[in-house]
Formats: structure tokens, C-alpha cells, sequence
């Protein structure tokens, strides 16, 4: 187990950006989770909300497996003030796998406190959030905020490499 893996959805490619962003500072890599184009079009974006609101999981698919790595960032849009579908199944699935994780949200308005605390309950353990508006990105405090995300895991990665698995001094 070693490196970083930046698991990440998104349908307006904002998440893309963040996800690739905060790989390069982490050195990770990075998977997307597609679902099956089940929320295509106006019509799928609507059913994409309801089913997030409704907290639904859908099909997916991704190629990287999160217990390969010692942290993994999952990056998430927000759909009705939750996961969208394809981010549920993607913790549900992975979860137990994840010894390490954190996320990183984005959404076109700011993320409610609710929001979050939605996210931590499907993320329990979670070393590291953030959230950001999606015009943001491109800002400088938007820079500053997601450096100061990588320093939070890039304190476990090396207490991972220095400890090793079982807490002992290599």
C-alpha cells in the first residue's frame, strides 16, 4: 500500500479539475468513477437530484482499487445538499477498503454545513474535508485552501511510510 488515489465524479468537469489539481500536489493518482451515463440530459440531471436526495446508489465503474493506496481523496460535486448516486456507491463499495481517506466538495453555491455533516456520516473517518464554490477554482485562495488539504494528507502518507503497517519504526 503506498501513494495517493483521487477518486472523483463529476458532470461539469469542475471535480476534473480539482481532482487533477490536488493529485499533483499529493503525486497521486487519479480514477474516475462513471456511472453509466444514467443522468444524461435534462431530464437524467433531474433524475440525478432526485435520486440523490432520495440517497440512492446506481451502477458504476472506476479502475483503481482504493486498497492499493495509503490515502485515497474522493472528489464530489453536491447534488440536492448530498452525494450524488455515483459517489454513494462508490464509498459504499469502498469503505471498508479505505484506510485512510478525505473528500473534497464542490458545489456552484456554498456547501452547507449540513452538507458536510451528510458526507461525514457516509465518510466517518474522514482525515480531511473541504469544500469550495465552483467559481472559485481558479483563484488564489482556492490554492491556498487545497495546499493546505494535501498538507493534512501528506501527514499521513509519511507517518504511514515512517511507522510502517503495524506502528513500528522501520
Amino acid at each position: 500500500m503506498s501513494g495517493v488515489l483521487v477518486a472523483y465524479y463529476t458532470k461539469n468537469e469542475h471535480c476534473t479539475k480539482i481532482a487533477h489539481e490536488i493529485a499533483t500536489k499529493l503525486h497521486g493518482r487519479v480514477d474516475r468513477i462513471t456511472d453509466y451515463n444514467r443522468y444524461k440530459g435534462t431530464l437524467g440531471g433531474f433524475i440525478g437530484v432526485l435520486d440523490a436526495y432520495f440517497e440512492k446508489t446506481t451502477r458504476i465503474k472506476y479502475e483503481m482499487n482504493p486498497e492499493d493506496y495509503t490515502a485515497v481523496v474522493i472528489v464530489s460535486p453536491v447534488w440536492a445538499g448530498n452525494l450524488p448516486p455515483a459517489v454513494r456507491s462508490y464509498t459504499n463499495e469502498n469503505i471498508g477498503k479505505m484506510k485512510n481517506y478525505g473528500f473534497i466538495l464542490s458545489d456552484d453555491k456554498p456547501v452547507r454545513k449540513k452538507t458536510i455533516k451528510r458526507f461525514c456520516q457516509q465518510m466517518p473517518e474522514a482525515l480531511a474535508e473541504f469544500s469550495t464554490l465552483d467559481q472559485d477554482i481558479d483563484q488564489e485562495i482556492f490554492q491556498k485552501y487545497l495546499e493546505d488539504f494535501a498538507d493534512r494528507i501528506r501527514i499521513i502518507i509519511e507517518k504511514e511510510d515512517y511507522y510502517g503497517k503495524n506502528n513500528t519504526r522501520l
